[in-house]
């Protein structure tokens, strides 16, 4: 969880965000030892503030990813300081009005979902914009959690996986089938906040309240590492968000982003704004017909 005019959260959504120009600050707990110390650093090579708590006396936890013949990925992860943050981790984190605000779902997975609560109860009547990512735990977080973060009225953003998940909890499973369009506009309505639904390579759909789904195409590329695709998109999407770019633009802009950083091996290889204004010349070219200009 974090902040950000900023943008913000775990340092994989922070860093697409510092590339893109807009100054990232990241409000996670950062805990005691050699993660943590590669935290930091990481922190400190891209430009991003810490502005959360810090716990000594137990490191970060650590995530070991790995990714299949597909692209397609598997993880073993450890919890560490992050997961065991006592209830004021977030009390000193102040959004101004411009600033977006990130919330990953993992945080409502451990004992910081208490630190999260007191901060969307101190922060409810908000002017700044909040993003959240469901995360695939959303599936275990507190029912009383997931009805306040709806109160809190963020655009909610997930995989198709997630977002019937998100149905799932909310009761909003329907006849009409669970496809991603269908998924995106049940849950629009029903959350009654906007809704992006991550499609892969099919690009994304999004629904805001009171309109039906749109969809936003996706970019042909051959994957190779998939891993951090959805945090690159949504930290370019929140990068967007506070420039000021209108929702669908700025999910074209994250579908692009992630389509760049799929053709690329580790999880932090958000691309350029300059090479996604590139993909996009190619793609305008490509879809009249003159791939090689």
């Amino acid at each position: 969880m974090a902040s950000a005019r900023r943008s913000a959260p775990a340092t994989t959504c922070s860093i697409p965000s510092a590339a893109w120009g807009v100054a990232a600050c990241h409000g996670g707990v950062i805990g005691d030892g050699p993660w943590a110390a590669m935290i930091d650093a990481a922190l400190r090579r891209d430009g991003i503030r810490h502005i959360g708590m810090r716990c000594d006396g137990e490191d970060n936890g650590f995530c070991i990813a790995l990714t299949d013949a597909r692209a397609e990925r598997t993880f073993i992860s450890c919890r560490g300081a992050e997961a065991h943050a006592p209830a004021d981790a977030f009390d000193a984190i102040e959004p101004g009005a411009s600033d977006v605000l990130y919330v990953s779902g993992y945080t409502l997975a451990h004992r910081t979902a208490e630190a999260l609560r007191r901060f969307l109860r101190r922060t409810m009547g908000h002017r700044f914009a909040a993003v959240v990512d469901a995360s695939p735990v959303i599936d275990a977080a507190d029912m009383a959690m997931l009805r306040q973060l709806r109160d809190y009225a963020p655009v909610w953003t997930c995989n198709e996986r997630e977002a019937g998940l998100l149905m799932r909890r909310f009761g909003l499973d329907g006849p009409h089938g669970s496809g991603a369009e269908q998924a995106c506009r049940r849950l629009a309505e029903g959350l009654g906040s906007p809704v992006i639904v991550r499609a892969g390579g099919d690009g994304a759909w999004m629904c805001e309240p009171g309109a039906g789904p749109r969809h936003v195409a996706g970019f042909p590329v051959a994957a190779v590492d998939t891993n951090g695709a959805g945090d690159c998109h949504t930290g370019v999407l929140c990068a967007e968000l506070t420039r000021g770019t209108p929702l669908p633009e700025a999910v074209r802009t994250a579908n692009a982003a992630a389509a760049i950083a799929v053709t690329r091996r580790g999880p932090a290889t958000c691309p350029s704004r300059q090479e996604v204004r590139a993909l996009f010349g190619a793609d305008t070219r490509r879809r009249h017909g003159h791939p090689e200009a």
